[in-house]
């Protein structure tokens, strides 16, 4: 009788210790940092010895009892611990002002101060796995998720976010001790955090884990399409989900589990933070891996194929999230490593340049064929630009990755040069193809611009605070890398050229006589840019004049080489047709045309 009663009391201890008799459900008070900050630690009555721990964010505005974006029912079928914090206020130039949120600055802060009291504090209780604690967030708790990467990849084993990634004063901060394994859900819709902008994410986080950049797909009609981006040598998967008919949402029905919750959990679960991996690897740059086309993959590729670049220099803006490509890296010592087989004594020129252009990490010279190691330091974080200079165009890389290293190694194979990327002489391709002035034009009741029509060009005079003297709308720019506005006469500053929606604008410098503005794919809606201004805004000189010569935009289809002969009387059906110079025709004309068809591809035709 007497053992029956100490194994009761043991039981009784047990429950106690593990939680496994009640559900616990209360909100939490913690002092970091003399703040007093809070939490809902929920706990489910089936909770097991050594659970794991999941943070669950919400997004800006939000609250702890939004229980947003990881479900209580997932905590109970699973028997996992979760807690859901309650962010500080934070200014949000958005909605302009303070309020709840999360400093998604990807740097260590008061934030992730407060997740290491909370697992701390929770821990002193349950005895946690520290190697399967898990973070997950929606919006702004997104961003954070995206932040912990870089900040909190020593704590968190993996990560999921639902409508959220690093976004205007949050820029995209990869810069974590480890690769990680991350999963993505955005809806289609989302035209708040935006949709258009998650191909930038997504390649950057590719390349950060040295993920395999061809995905294994699924593609469920009505419901969602699944990338599978498979883990690299020493690196984890990334995994993304896109949502038919979802907006801004932190909830989805839509995925194989039925339950967006759920699959969070389904990914996050499969990994521990002692799960091998390779710390030193930073970035993995796949190129010419068989079947990825760097062009639509935010790398900018010309000269026939023997240039590549991967960085933008931007500043924050509404209009594509301040979302931009850019590889990043923490004070260190590190080394580029590289083999490229193609023709023996063929060269192969790497410079790595400061978004801003001020400050050089490298710029040298390898040899195809042989192992390449291109050692350089970094003083302090900061976004940078990789330019790699091919001799041949068929020289391809079988590897090409950055590495951090404890101590400066030497180079292999590689010397330092002077020649500039940007000073190489790059022959154009393609053809510029002139976009009609009146494509959607619209005549808004503020716009008080002048517009007289000449043979060559179209003058307009503004005289007044906001106006816009011309809009396009609707640009067809498949296949297209820059828009360009030719000036019939040299312009005097005060005019902007505005994109997207037109509430962000670009200053056309004095003196311009053309204007070129490279398109990049966070503007662009399907290969259609929404918009194209030019405009005026409050004080600028009166009068002001622009005499546009035409606007083109810059196809990279070359002209194609195959000749088709048609009659006169043969209908060619629903095409755009242009001249050899890339004059747009209203039809074809007698002779060779160009002509590009419904399906964006293009082919001469010889009209007899």
């Amino acid at each position: 009788m007497g053992k029956r009663v100490i194994s009761a009391l043991f039981m009784l201890a047990f429950i106690a210790c593990y939680g496994l008799a009640a559900k616990v459900n209360t909100e939490k008070h913690i002092t970091v940092g003399n703040q007093e900050r809070k939490y809902i630690l929920y706990v489910p009555d089936n909770v097991s010895e050594n659970p794991p721990l999941v943070f669950s964010l919400h997004g800006a505005s939000g609250h702890d009892t939004d229980r947003s974006p990881f479900r209580t029912d997932v905590a109970d079928s699973e028997g996992c611990i979760v807690v859901y914090p309650q962010g500080n206020d934070q200014f949000f130039p958005v909605f302009g002002g303070y309020i709840p949120g999360w400093n998604a600055s990807g740097e260590l802060n008061e934030d992730t101060d407060f997740f290491k009291a909370i697992i701390k504090a929770v821990d002193e209780e349950y005895h946690i796995d520290h190697n399967r604690i898990y973070c997950c967030g929606f919006s702004n708790g997104g961003m954070m998720t995206y932040a912990n990467t870089s900040a909190a990849a020593d704590i968190f084993a993996a990560f999921a976010s639902i409508s959220g990634f690093q976004l205007n004063e949050f820029h995209h901060h990869t810069v974590g001790e480890r690769p990680v394994p991350f999963l993505h859900i955005h809806g289609k819709q989302d035209d708040f955090v935006k949709y258009s902008c998650m191909p930038v994410i997504r390649d950057n986080m590719i390349a950060r884990n040295g993920c395999n950049p061809i995905p294994e797909k699924t593609d469920i009609p009505g419901k969602y399409t699944k990338s599978v981006y498979a883990a690299g040598e020493g690196g984890f998967p990334y995994v993304y989900y896109e949502i038919d008919g979802m907006g801004h949402n932190d909830y989805t029905d839509k995925t194989e589990d039925g339950n967006s919750a759920r699959t969070m959990w389904n990914f996050m679960s499969k990994y521990t933070l002692s799960d091998p991996c390779d710390k030193t690897l930073k970035w993995r740059l796949n190129i010419d891996a068989d079947g990825f086309d760097p062009k639509i993959h935010n790398w900018k590729v010309s000269n026939g194929g023997t240039i590549f670049r991967y960085g933008i220099p931007k500043k924050a803006n509404n209009a594509d999230n301040n979302v931009y490509p850019s590889l990043q890296f923490n004070a260190g010592n590190y080394k580029l490593i590289f083999e490229v087989e193609g023709i023996a004594g063929n060269k192969i020129q790497v410079q790595l340049k400061g978004l801003d252009d001020n400050t050089g990490l490298l710029n040298m010279v390898g040899e195809v064929g042989k192992p390449v190691v291109m050692p350089f330091s970094v003083d302090k974080y900061g976004e940078y630009k990789i330019t790699i200079v091919k001799d041949d165009a068929d020289d391809k890389f079988t590897s090409l990755a950055i590495h951090s290293t404890e101590n400066p190694v030497e180079a292999i194979n590689s010397e330092t040069t002077d020649i500039d990327p940007d000073d190489i002489q790059e022959e154009e391709g393609g053809m510029l193809i002139e976009i009609p002035q009146d494509q959607g034009r619209q005549y808004d009741d503020f716009a008080r611009t002048k517009m007289e029509k000449s043979e060559d060009y179209t003058t307009y005079t503004a005289t007044g605070d906001l106006q816009i003297a011309m809009k396009m709308m609707e640009i067809d720019v498949k296949d297209c890398d820059y828009v360009l506005i030719k000036f019939a006469e040299p312009v005097n500053g005060g005019w902007k050229a505005a994109f997207w929606s037109g509430t962000e604008t670009v200053d056309v410098p004095d003196g311009t006589a053309d204007f070129k503005f490279e398109l990049e794919p966070s503007m662009l809606q399907s290969g259609i840019l929404p918009q194209l201004c030019l405009m005026t805004l409050w004080g600028t000189p009166n009068p002001l004049v622009a005499k546009v010569k035409g606007v083109y935009k810059h196809s990279t289809i070359e002209v194609p080489g195959s000749v088709e002969g048609l009659h006169d009387d043969v209908m060619i059906g629903n095409t755009v047709c242009y001249s050899l110079s890339g004059k747009s025709l209203s039809s074809p004309a007698k002779g060779i045309n160009i002509v590009r068809q419904p399906d964006g591809f293009a082919k001469k035709l010889l009209i007899r």
